[in-house]
């Protein structure tokens, strides 16, 4: 293990060495430095007293580590809290010892943070709406209303049972969280909108923390802490994802890693004999391990891939453990109570509310199978003299004989296995499932910046130190380099990824800046001494912020471009406000108000018009051919009675006959020889015609009589948006000069015929929306 015993344990546990440790302290205590030849005590004892901590050297000559907790040792007393705070089991897990000093760097480093997050704050509150980002979103907002308004109270869980399957089989705990919090807050649809509109805010927050917590406590470096918060407040991936607003539900997952990675580098580096056991720190990380996992397994359906890294933390200890001829039991133990608790919590969970399928919420079972597996294999080399690589390879041929068990005895898991495995390696077209390092996206550098480039040495030193018996770069090493992988397959992984990146990102800037000599040397042991942080002179500073920007400035510059990205336009609000005033005018509900729109802007639009922003599915298959369509009244047949209103925005189509461009450039006039639009009115045009609203109507029929085949034009001038706009029909009358022509407009219209002839004819709202008849008279 990392992390050597405090004097008291070791005293403890090697009573044997009480009277050498006694001896060495009488010399310590007269000498500053001393060398072997100083103390009397053969080499066997002095060992001992080195390896155990006890004794540590300083440059050429020795010292006692901590005289003090050593002395209080001796005279049978707990040992004596330091200034560090060490003496708190808490303090002393988590490496945090609430000084000043280091706490407002802390709070000034979250500052940094909470603003990249929340800058955007006027785009998503508007005009008395809490407007959410992106469309997603507003698919988790719908479902917390629906249980809002079947709950009675923040304790009737029962109301959850309105979820739907797809929702209690991928994001449960999710949308139960945040409807509870919601709940505690009065429920309301407001209140609602304020919870998932700031959740993001916090998880980011609650992350950076835990961060911090990690990065210090593996590497006793607080300066390697601060850094690697301030890398994560502009790695773009995370910042879009944790912004104000962007209640997706990837936010949701990055405290659980942050706390199952700090529980599991605190477990192994408190447990380091029998005698540790016996103290609350271990057991407490075990409950740290349990809830983590628990808690990433219900939250989203993808969550056996992030607790994948526990697997390899446990099978990387083993082999250390055995390296170093040192008993794997009794290290583990609180990591595999973890894993237990785990289990229990996620199975209970799903027998009792059915959330997650039996195969996900089985996962942290199959987990803690294979731990205690490795661990009892790893017991066994170790008492039967095996090295650690016939170790590694009786880890692998087991490993190779659990995936046959799995594959042949669990057919109906393997095919559920196998399925989600071919959805992580296939892209369905979406932005987040393309790879990291895809020509079609640029994720390695629109979503992660310059730290990816900093990070990656770090990563492989990260590992080098783990082989040296660093339980706590073990940790951080797995998790990186596992979700390192994962965000190579799919983007939406980046989010994940981002905090371990940014802890190495700190710990590699820590040592360029030592290496510059802007500050002291990175520490990376994972011992009791914390190196503080020291605040430079103005000219350090300066030099340090410029050293900063060289490797963070394409993430500064990003987040709030990648940011933007996501942030509902004012087009597309104007057009849901401008649809909503005609819809609540008129008096219509769902489905009577159903918004057509692109897909990606669809749930916005339905939500704000009547609310139903449930699914997106009808428009993914819809709108594309509607707007596509060169027959208008085919494309009006498929969406008549379906459809209330349609929304453009901009695209590449350029055929003149297509409904889109008569729509979207024309208003639904006639162009040229291309025939006008019957049954769209134009509601809304933004300022720079990027989005267009239509509401679908029957139509008004306007009839008469002219000279035969004569060709009749009725023309009116709509306003729409403060803009005039002219809108035309025409129509050929028949042999006996009979004509009729559909418009969809209301207005004063002029009606000419090719000889010249002229008059007019009011079509009202009501003739539009009823379908009526009107006669030119």
């Amino acid at each position: 293990m990392s992390d050597t015993p405090g004097a008291g344990a070791v005293l403890d546990d090697r009573p044997e060495l009480r009277d050498a440790t006694a001896a060495v302290l009488a010399v310590d205590d007269e000498q500053d430095g001393w060398t072997f030849d100083d103390i009397p005590i053969d080499s066997g004892q002095f060992g001992e007293l080195v390896s155990t901590g006890i004794v540590e050297k300083d440059g050429d000559e020795y010292r006692v580590a901590d005289p003090d907790a050593v002395r209080a040792a001796l005279n049978g007393e707990s040992e004596v809290r330091n200034d560090s705070g060490h003496g708190l089991a808490l303090g002393d897990a988590l490496r945090f010892d609430f000084d000043a000093r280091a706490t407002g760097l802390l709070v000034a480093t979250l500052a940094v943070v909470f603003i990249a997050r929340t800058y955007v704050i006027g785009s998503i509150y508007r005009c008395g709406d809490i407007v959410l980002s992106s469309n997603d979103p507003y698919y988790y907002r719908y479902h917390v209303e629906q249980v809002a308004a079947n709950a009675g109270s923040a304790a009737d869980f029962g109301a959850l049972s309105v979820l739907p399957r797809a929702l209690t089989k991928g994001e449960p705990l999710t949308i139960a969280t945040l409807w509870w919090v919601s709940s505690l807050f009065g429920g309301s649809k407001e209140v609602i909108g304020h919870v998932l509109a700031w959740y993001p805010v916090v998880s980011a927050l609650v992350t950076s923390v835990l961060l911090y917590l990690l990065a210090v406590r593996v590497s006793s470096d607080r300066r390697v802490g601060l850094a690697s918060v301030l890398f994560l407040a502009f790695i773009p991936g995370h910042a879009f994802r944790t912004s104000l607003g962007f209640a997706d539900h990837h936010a949701f997952d990055y405290p659980w890693l942050g706390l199952t990675a700090l529980a599991l580098v605190v477990a192994l580096t408190t447990a380091t004999n029998r005698t540790s056991l016996r103290r609350p720190q271990p057991w407490i990380a075990a409950v740290g391990i349990g809830v983590g996992i628990a808690g990433q397994v219900l939250a989203w359906e993808a969550g056996p891939l992030l607790v994948l890294p526990v697997s390899l933390v446990v099978l990387g200890q083993t082999l250390l453990d055995v390296s170093n001829d040192r008993s794997a039991l009794v290290g583990n133990t609180p990591v595999l109570a973890g894993v237990s608790l785990g289990a229990i919590l996620a199975w209970s969970v799903h027998a009792a509310t059915g959330w997650q399928t039996a195969l996900v919420a089985g996962t942290p079972a199959l987990l803690t199978a294979g731990t205690a597996v490795v661990i009892a294999t790893a017991e066994a080399a170790r008492r039967f003299g095996t090295t650690a690589r016939q170790l590694a390879a009786v880890d692998i041929g087991l490993g190779v004989v659990g995936l046959v068990v799995f594959r042949f005895g669990l057919t109906e898991q393997w095919g559920t296995f196998s399925r989600r495995l071919d959805t992580l390696f296939r892209s369905n077209g979406t932005a987040e499932t393309y790879g990291l390092f895809s020509a079609d996206a640029f994720g390695f550098l629109f979503l992660l910046g310059l730290t990816l480039f900093l990070a990656l040495p770090a990563m492989v030193w990260g590992v080098d130190l783990a082989r040296s018996d660093r339980s706590g770069w073990l940790v951080a090493s797995s998790y990186a380099w596992v979700l390192f992988a994962l965000a190579v397959i799919q983007v939406r992984f980046v989010g994940e990824l981002a905090p371990f990146l940014a802890l190495f990102a700190g710990l590699a800037f820590v040592w360029v800046a030592s290496w510059v000599d802007l500050s002291r040397p990175v520490l990376t042991t994972g011992d009791r001494d914390l190196r503080d942080v020291l605040v430079p002179d103005t000219r350090a500073v300066a030099s340090l912020f410029v050293l900063f920007l060289l490797f963070g400035a394409l993430g500064m510059v990003q987040v709030p471009v990648k940011t933007s990205q996501v942030l509902v336009e004012d087009g597309t609000y104007d057009a849901a406000t401008a649809i909503e005033a005609d819809a609540a005018e008129r008096g219509l509900e769902y489905p009577e108000s159903y918004v057509l729109s692109r897909w990606g802007q669809n749930r916005v639009y339905n939500y704000f018009v009547n609310g139903e922003s449930q699914s997106y599915g009808y428009a993914r298959g819809t709108y594309e051919p509607v707007v596509a369509a060169t027959d208008p009244e085919k494309a009006h047949n498929r969406i008549s009675g379906r459809v209330g209103y349609v929304v453009t925005t901009e695209t590449d189509i350029e055929e003149p006959t297509t409904m889109y461009v008569r729509l979207h450039q024309h208003f639904g006039s006639q162009n040229g020889n291309v025939d006008g639009l019957a049954h769209y009115r134009p509601l809304f045009t933004s300022e720079d015609g990027s989005h267009k609203a239509f509401a679908v109507v029957p139509g008004g029929t306007v009839k008469g009589t002219v000279a035969p085949n004569a060709t009749v034009s009725v023309e009116t001038t709509v306003a729409v948006s403060d803009r005039e706009i002219a809108y035309e029909r025409q129509t050929t009358a028949d042999r006996n000069g009979a004509f009729t022509v559909t418009v969809g407009n209301p207005g004063t219209y002029i009606v000419t015929t090719d000889s010249g002839s002229e008059t007019t004819v009011e079509v009202t709202e009501q003739t539009v929306y009823d379908g009526g008849n009107v006669t030119v008279g």
